[in-house]
């Protein structure tokens, strides 16, 4: 790797070096790299709506303590 192309990598948002890894995953094939992209974000999508019906929204069953007069 070159000096120049070290200081271009340096110089990319993270977006751009993500979607710049996905490319070359996909042998350079930009329509395949989007689709995995795409196919990725969509499962982590689902993986965080499952998660998130699985966290306490802080419901609590039974009732309130009584207060002591």
């Amino acid at each position: 790797m070159t000096a120049a192309q070290i200081a271009e990598l340096v110089a990319m948002s993270e977006a751009e070096m993500i979607a710049l890894a996905y490319e070359e995953a996909a042998g350079g094939d930009t329509r395949r790299a989007l689709r995995q992209a795409i196919e990725d974000v969509m499962a982590l999508e689902r993986k965080l709506a499952a998660t998130e019906r699985m966290v306490s929204h802080g419901f609590v069953r039974g009732g309130l303590p009584s207060r002591a007069a």
